[in-house]
């Protein structure tokens, strides 16, 4: 029956509206969803003289439905995959920068160890002279800091921009192909209920 078509579309369209909230943008879904709604309920209004009769209805949109599904786990790996490359991209350089990482780690912990040992003088003359030879003892060590730190930010922040630049160009290919794919998938729908197509055809 043609109402049983409008009762699977209904639900397809609450599913959809909770995928929604999933990282993954399934907008298209659910506009192409609210369009074949619409081509729906004028089948059920056409006259006894309309191309296609109930069991006909009911197969394009077993079709329809079942397609949709299919575009959409498609552009949903995707849509992964384009966020797995970047995030594994991003792990790579870091496990690239380890040993610069531990360089700059043991420099700080060493003028960290050498300024907290000043902390037991209770004496201030004592203390900031403490400070003073420790701050010049490790000034090797503060200059390595300061400017490897700056050149390895400055270096992955370049190369993070170039991933994040990547990511954006894979994600955005992904969905314009599944909003290419579901207005194909709607076109067919379209012609399915005018009995211009069969779902055999397929």
């Amino acid at each position: 029956m043609a109402i049983k078509s409008l009762v699977s579309l209904l639900l397809a369209t609450i599913v959809g509206s909770a995928l929604a909230q999933s990282p993954v943008d399934w907008q298209p879904l659910l506009d192409q969803q609210n369009l074949a709604l619409r081509q729906v309920v004028q089948t059920m209004q056409m006259t006894r003289g309309a191309a296609v009769g109930a069991e006909e209805t009911d197969a394009c949109f077993d079709w329809y439905l079942d397609n949709q599904t299919a575009i959409n786990e498609v552009y949903y790996k995707e849509y992964n995959g384009c966020k797995s490359t970047a995030v594994a991209a991003k792990k790579l350089l870091s496990e690239q920068s380890a040993l610069e990482r531990r360089d700059l780690l043991s420099d700080g912990h060493s003028l960290c160890s050498s300024l907290a040992a000043c902390e037991s003088n209770s004496d201030g003359l004592k203390f900031f002279q403490c400070y003073n030879k420790a701050s010049d003892d490790n000034s090797p060590n503060l200059f390595n800091i300061t400017v490897t730190s700056e050149r390895i930010a400055d270096k992955l922040t370049i190369s993070y921009q170039a991933i994040n630049d990547t990511e954006r160009v894979c994600t955005t290919n992904a969905r314009v192909k599944n909003v290419n794919d579901l207005s194909t998938s709607r076109a067919y729908l379209n012609d399915c209920l005018l009995g211009e197509w069969s779902p055999d055809n397929a």
